[in-house]
């Protein structure tokens, strides 16, 4: 049996015909793609006896000073750090620090 082997000819993508215009200039190609992103108030290291020892009303001391900035992460990696914020009955974070890229 053989096979048949045909040129096929693409159009050019429209993003590829702009010129001069690099990739991460064209944000619309993927603004609409949702990413999640996770804001780190500190870590706590404890055992695992004292981890199931933990009952309501005990405390667990994190490892930041309470007017520390908060990390905030996507997929694990800090991209900025900010300030914890009540907006309305839920809370938020107010962006104080950007971390460059690289």
């Amino acid at each position: 049996m053989s096979s048949v082997v045909s040129r096929v000819e693409l159009p050019t993508l429209a993003a590829a015909a702009e010129k001069g215009r690099s990739m991460g200039e064209r944000l619309d190609l993927v603004e609409h793609v949702p990413v999640k992103l996770t804001v780190t108030l500190g870590d706590a290291e404890l055992s695992v006896g004292s981890l199931f020892a933990l009952a309501v009303n005990d405390v667990v001391t994190l490892d930041r000073d309470a007017d520390a900035p908060v990390d905030i992460r996507l997929n694990g990696r800090v991209i900025a750090r900010g300030s914890l914020v009540a907006a309305g009955d839920k809370f938020g974070v107010r962006i104080t620090e950007v971390q460059p890229e690289g």
